[in-house]
């Protein structure tokens, strides 16, 4: 596929769906507005462009003329678009970036998308055909992904970059899959626009497949009749592009009269005024014809070669229009005027520093002055804010204590009173249940005995939960320092399991406790038996009936560790996470007490599970 296969995008499509020549050429009679009259030549002369270049370039110099002198941006944009598409159609590539890269810059001030896209594709193009391959790719990679977030009015440039993709990577055959994936997009968008010119060119891909399938006399006859349609429509350019595919059919296996097609594609280069992109075919055609001896085909073609090399070498005829002179010139205006701009810049600015000198003379002495009475004043007032900072400061600490003192004795009432609604409630109700049934008649002398036994039991178990509120008073108070002795912990232990006896007998608990006789820690006695109790009713209620309640112990230096296994038999999880809601629940209560004691006595209590079947509840003292 040859380099003019690669020119697929300058035309916008809104001149390709717009009034035709006539109609453009009557409005231009017509128009008295100057943006709209530079507007309808910008139409024609895109419109021009895949008819005759050089009408095209005539137009698009009359348009930059006029939108200069008007200083319309967007109609100089248009026209440096069609001027650089110009210069690369006469392959001078160099020259057709410097004007699409001052048209892109246009483009972005005005914040048009389409044409911002349009002209990155250009650049591209461009670049590509300079051997520059990192920076065609790097603008071609921009105007791909910005063609593919345009609103669906404008959806039509987005089919012409799906075709500069298949271009692109037409011979990467890692690329099939995506490659199908872009002619089959580019076709459905293209078939919004029936009057579009892209369809011809995703048709003429198909037409490749065809050949690939070996297919190639259908192939030949599709490339014949895209290119009939194309002339039809007044587009030579197009056909002679259309042509250029039969140039890779003999390498897919179908041989063909190249001779004749490219004789038809250099006439058609010559119509649309770009013989120059057809140097590879006429140099083709002219090999062919001295290797067949033909001196009349050989006198001609040499001569054209000899006149396109004249072109390339600025040696024009009469009838041609001169274009790297007219880029000379250009560029001698434009740096004449960016001259003038300059030195215009620097007298204003000559005029305006001599003026600003006269001022900054003037108001020196007023601001050092100002400035001086201004420091004074932010030197009293920084004293007084530091002053007024530290008072702030002191008042914050003390307020800050005095809300940790306020909240820990909030804490501390709020579990007093728990502790008095909680545990006097269930002994108080069994003493009034058991008085009741003495009152009742027929009660036997031996029954009666042993309810007033229990009474008597349960009223010393209520003492004990007294003594024990008023122990945990004791050493909530500020005056209260703990004195660590040496504590018989089994012997302890054994105290506390005689008070939770009735309650384990009643669950049926086996209780194992493996502590050694000799089993001594650093803790206060009484608040070591309150934790031993406090711990011994956590587990017996936790417990599952029928179940083991094991007691065991062991020593790692300075600790000695104390462990109550208890089978919960499931749910050990939720045994543990009730117990940090101490004011909803009565053992979370009693865990929270324990573990106030046991932080007194420098000592600590650890509750996990094991395998959510048992919790596990670890006490650590110093031995």
């Amino acid at each position: 596929m040859g380099i003019a296969m690669l020119w697929l995008g300058q035309v916008n499509h809104a001149a390709a769906q717009g009034p035709q020549l006539p109609v453009l050429l009557q409005e231009l009679h017509e128009q008295r507005d100057s943006a709209a009259y530079v507007n309808t030549l910008g139409k024609i002369g895109t419109l021009y462009m895949m008819i005759n270049i050089d009408s095209s370039f005539r137009y698009a110099i009359r348009e930059l003329e006029i939108a200069e002198r008007l200083q319309y941006p967007h109609g100089i944009a248009d026209a440096f678009d069609v001027i650089s598409y110009r210069y690369a159609l006469k392959t001078d590539f160099s020259i057709a970036a410097i004007y699409a890269y001052r048209a892109l810059q246009l483009h972005k001030s005005l914040s048009d998308s389409v044409r911002i896209c349009n002209t990155l594709n250009n650049l591209y193009i461009y670049y590509l055909n300079m051997g520059r391959k990192d920076d065609a790719g790097n603008y071609f990679y921009e105007a791909f992904h910005m063609a593919s977030r345009l609103p669906a009015t404008q959806d039509s440039l987005y089919s012409m970059l799906l075709v500069n993709y298949v271009m692109r990577f037409y011979q990467d055959s890692t690329r099939r899959d995506s490659l199908q994936w872009a002619l089959r997009k580019a076709k459905q968008l293209a078939d919004k626009y029936p009057q579009s010119r892209f369809s011809l060119y995703i048709d003429a891909f198909a037409a490749d497949s065809l050949v690939r399938q070996g297919r190639g006399k259908e192939g030949e006859a599709v490339i014949n009749k895209l290119a009939t349609a194309a002339l039809h429509r007044g587009l030579p350019y197009v056909a002679m592009e259309i042509y250029s595919h039969l140039e890779d059919y003999p390498a897919m296996g179908y041989p063909i009269n190249m001779t004749y097609y490219r004789e038809l594609s250099y006439d058609l280069a010559k119509k649309a005024g770009c013989a120059e992109l057809n140097l590879p075919a006429l140099a083709g055609l002219f090999k062919q014809y001295r290797a067949t001896g033909d001196k009349a085909k050989i006198a001609y073609y040499s001569q054209e070669v000899m006149r396109l090399v004249a072109v390339r070498t600025n040696v024009h005829s009469r009838e041609e229009i001169n274009y790297i002179d007219y880029f000379v010139k250009q560029e001698a205006l434009r740096q004449q005027a960016d001259r003038n701009q300059q030195l215009q810049a620097a007298l204003k600015e000559v005029t305006i520093r001599r003026r600003s000198t006269q001022m900054v003379i003037a108001g020196v002495f007023t601001i050092v002055l100002l400035l001086m009475v201004l420091l004074y004043f932010r030197y009293q007032e920084y004293r007084l804010a530091g002053k007024q900072e530290e008072m702030m400061a002191e008042s914050y600490a003390s307020i800050s204590l005095k809300h940790v003192a306020l909240r820990a004795n909030d804490e501390f009432k709020n579990k007093l009173i728990t502790i008095l609604a909680n545990d006097f409630r269930t002994p108080l109700y069994y003493i009034s249940e058991v008085a009741t049934r003495l009152r009742e008649p027929g009660v036997d002398p031996a029954t009666m005995v042993a309810l007033i036994r229990k009474i008597a039991a349960v009223s010393g178990d209520t003492l004990a939960v007294f003594d024990n509120i008023l122990k945990w008073i004791r050493l909530q108070l500020s005056g209260f320092t703990y004195q660590p002795v040496d504590c018989p912990a089994y012997d302890l232990l054994l105290t506390t399991l005689h008070q939770v006896e009735i309650t384990t007998a009643e669950k049926k608990l086996e209780i194992v406790n493996q502590l050694p006789a000799k089993c001594m820690v650093k803790a206060d006695p009484e608040m070591l038996r309150m934790v031993f109790l406090h711990i011994l009713q956590l587990s017996v209620h936790y417990s599952q009936p029928w179940r083991s309640l094991v007691i065991t112990t062991w020593t790692i230096a300075p600790m000695v560790y104390i462990c109550f296994i208890v089978d919960t038999g499931v749910g050990a999880t939720d045994v543990i996470t009730s117990l940090s809601n101490w004011q909803d629940n009565t053992h979370a209560l009693n865990y929270a007490i324990t573990r106030d004691f046991l932080e007194k006595m420098n000592g600590g209590v650890e509750v996990t599970d094991s395998e959510d079947t048992c919790v596990v509840i670890t006490v650590s003292l110093r031995a």
